[in-house]
C-alpha cells in the first residue's frame, strides 16, 4: 500500500444558481477543467452529475500524482484563470472540496464506465484497521463479481467535515448500486456483523459521467 499511497483524488462537489447553469457548464467544460488538466501532476479529470436533492448536483474528480499538486503555484493559477473566478464561482453554492489519498481497492480509476457510485463514510477508530482489511480482501472482491460492477478504488481524506473514507465504484448502470442484489452481496461475510455497525456519517451518490461537447 505504501508504494501507491502518494497518488490521490481531488473531489469537488457543488450546486450552481439555476439561471447560471448553462454558462457554468460551458465554462467548466471548455475553460476550467482544461486549465486544471494542464497542470503538471494532474493525470485525468472527469465531471459527473447526480439527481439526488440532498447532495450537490455536480461533481468533478481530478486524479493526481500526489495531493501536493494542489499546493503548487501552477494549480492555484489555473484555478483563477479565465471566466471561472469572476463569472462562475460567485454563483456556486453548497461547495464540498476534499483531497483524498489512495488507500486500497484497484490501483486507479479506469474511467471507462458511464456511471460512478460514490460511497462515503466514517468508521469508529477501534474498528478502522479491520475496516480497511475487510474492505480490500472481502467486501470489494464480492461486489466486483456482480454484473455491471467494473472497478473500485478507495481513498481517505483528512478534510474536516467530510466523511474520512471514500470508495468510487465504476458501474455500467444506475440500478445496480441500489439493487437488492448489491445489498444482499454487501451482507455476505464479516462486513455486516464486524464492520458495518461501526460505520456512520454515510453518503451514497450515484452519478452520471458528463461528456464535454
Amino acid at each position: 500500500m505504501s508504494a501507491m499511497s502518494g497518488h490521490g483524488l481531488f473531489l469537488v462537489r457543488m450546486d450552481v444558481a439555476h439561471d447560471h447553469e448553462a454558462t457554468f457548464n460551458e465554462v467548466y467544460d471548455h475553460e476550467h477543467v482544461p486549465n486544471l488538466k494542464s497542470v503538471p501532476g494532474v493525470r485525468r479529470a472527469a465531471r459527473y452529475r447526480q439527481p439526488s436533492p440532498t447532495e450537490p448536483r455536480y461533481l468533478a474528480a481530478y486524479e493526481l500524482d500526489t495531493v501536493k499538486v494542489l499546493e503548487t503555484a501552477a494549480w492555484k493559477a489555473a484555478g483563477e484563470a479565465g471566466r471561472w473566478p469572476g463569472e462562475i464561482r460567485p454563483h456556486t453554492m453548497n461547495r464540498h472540496l476534499a483531497a483524498y489519498e489512495w488507500v486500497g481497492g484497484s490501483p486507479a480509476l479506469a474511467g471507462t464506465t458511464p456511471y460512478v457510485f460514490w460511497v462515503m463514510m466514517d468508521v469508529e477508530p477501534h474498528r478502522e484497521a479491520l475496516f480497511n482489511e475487510l474492505y480490500d480482501t472481502e467486501h470489494l472482491p464480492l461486489l466486483l463479481k456482480l454484473p455491471g460492477a467494473v472497478n473500485a478504488v478507495r481513498y481517505r481524506t483528512a478534510v474536516a467535515g467530510e466523511p474520512r473514507y471514500l470508495c468510487a465504484y465504476e458501474v455500467e448502470n444506475t440500478e445496480l448500486p441500489m439493487s437488492k442484489l448489491w445489498n444482499d452481496t454487501s451482507d455476505i461475510g464479516r462486513w455486516k456483523p464486524e464492520v458495518r455497525p461501526y460505520t456512520f456519517n454515510k453518503r451514497y451518490i450515484v452519478s452520471e459521467r458528463m461528456r464535454p461537447a
